[in-house]
């Protein structure tokens, strides 16, 4: 968060890239691409600002064409970007106090807004708002931010590395033969539009925000799957391996008649947030073994991860947040017998089970049982010790979060009693949690709930 700046600190110049990024940039916009850089590099005291304030329309005048997708965009967690109880928190309770009396570091705290209230960023001098001063929270990622962006600045896109070009022309995915405001953007179909802030790497070099890495790497990238694909399709994921699309009119008004269009996008942008969009990510598959189970025998159950529908990691977002978890049980069916299967740590560091760390009591709490199987990332302070801000880390240790496409498979082992008799079910659960509830004890806000990703069950028969 607190080192998301405009520009990369010390990116690479490419006059190609720049090319190909600014077909569609007026002169002026160009100039102001060029001369960023020196500026952004020379610290606070060259941080200027070459956006005038009123350069962008808010999102409500948008709406007055553009109802439904606005009203869809309203629910968005891009809307609420700025206005979210974690990120306002966390930055003005947590960050703001650490950097008090370091003009450098105030500054950076002020580019997290790069993302979270890009419109601010750019017209406001780049400066954090105080907070008694808020009123009514800055915009989050509003319409015309994202539709005057114009492509990125340097190798990659990454760390609000964006080019904005505010203005009466508004760039879109939909091909228009004419129209009085609109430009066809061929940027506006790609990931790269997405990863400009879903990508990011911390002042200390650690990626925090890998979203976009991770898909680059997997078989949709490979394929021609973008982002856009499934965050702004009709049902929020792929079905049968290909987005589907709302359908309809983009615009309405009493002296416009748009087209109606077969492929529209939707504005809802669901993720971490969104139930529907979690639920059933990732499918689950149980298995026992050996065939025939008998009282006093071992038992081994093995589940089966599949992963292979999302085009990221799971989890993915805020690594050092994001956490997800499996729990396996066996019941003893016609009475109350149960008994929650132990994982067996896999790496040596033992981040990978609940409760064998000593951070996990304050931070997991009982929402996740000891013992359950952890897919989350880890990262470490400059004493070594796990960090929820991202701004602290200085190293990553430990990642076992599923891989986009991957299929991963766990073994359970447990000695049924010698009294067991009749049949067994066993139940796996896959939950997630946005962030563990000892993070939002400490910012004062309430928990998050968990989300259960997937479920499955076996019933397994007990020899006399």
């Amino acid at each position: 968060m607190v080192d998301r700046y405009l520009f990369y600190r010390n990116s690479t110049w490419s006059l190609g890239k720049m090319a190909s990024n600014l077909l569609h940039a007026t002169f002026i916009n160009f100039l102001a691409a060029v001369f960023l850089v020196p500026m952004a590099n020379a610290g606070p005291a060259g941080a200027v600002n070459l956006i005038k304030a009123g350069a962008y329309e808010t999102s409500k005048v948008c709406s007055n064409c553009h109802a439904h997708l606005f009203n869809q965009f309203e629910q968005s967690m891009h809307a609420k970007a700025f206005a979210n109880p974690v990120f306002q928190n966390q930055l003005y309770d947590v960050l703001l106090p650490q950097v008090t009396g370091d003009p450098d570091a105030t500054h950076r705290a002020g580019s997290c807004l790069a993302c979270h209230s890009p419109t601010t960023f750019l017209t406001q001098g780049q400066h954090l708002p105080a907070r008694n001063t808020l009123g009514e929270s800055p915009p989050g990622v509003t319409c015309d931010f994202c539709h005057t962006t114009i492509g990125y600045l340097g190798l990659a896109p990454g760390n609000a590395n964006y080019i904005p070009s505010p203005g009466p022309i508004k760039y879109g995915p939909l091909k228009f033969a004419s129209d009085w405001h609109r430009e066809y953007s061929p940027f506006q179909r790609k990931s790269e539009a997405c990863a400009v802030c879903h990508e990011a790497t911390n002042g200390q070099g650690v990626p925090m925000h890998t979203t976009y890495s991770e898909w680059k790497t997997s078989y949709w990238s490979r394929n021609g799957i973008e982002c856009q694909h499934c965050h702004m399709s009709a049902t929020g994921r792929l079905i049968a391996g290909s987005p589907v699309f709302e359908s309809g009119t983009v615009a309405a008004g009493t002296l416009i008649s748009p087209p109606a269009r077969e492929q529209v996008f939707s504005h809802r942008f669901p993720g971490a947030n969104a139930q529907s969009q979690l639920q059933g990510a990732v499918k689950l598959q149980v298995q026992s073994f050996p065939a025939e189970v008998k009282p006093g025998h071992t038992i081994f159950i093995g589940v089966e991860l599949d992963n292979s529908e999302a085009g990221h990691s799971m989890p993915t977002g805020a690594i050092e947040l994001r956490l997800a978890w499996l729990d396996v049980r066996l019941r003893m069916r016609g009475s109350e017998r149960e008994w929650q299967l132990k994982a067996k740590p896999i790496s040596p560091t033992r981040w990978d089970v609940a409760g064998m760390n000593p951070t996990d009591a304050a931070l997991l709490g009982t929402a996740i049982a000891d013992g359950s199987r952890l897919y989350r990332a880890i990262v470490v302070d400059t004493a070594g010790q796990q960090t929820l801000n991202n701004w602290e880390a200085v190293e990553k240790v430990f990642d076992n979060r599923l891989k986009a496409g991957e299929v991963r498979r766990e073994m359970f082992r447990f000695t049924l009693p010698i009294d067991a008799s009749g049949s067994l079910e066993a139940e796996v659960t896959l939950r997630y949690l946005r962030y563990p509830p000892g993070f939002v004890t400490r910012l004062g806000i309430a928990p998050a709930d968990s989300v259960l990703m997937a479920r499955a069950s076996r019933i397994i028969e007990i020899a006399d």
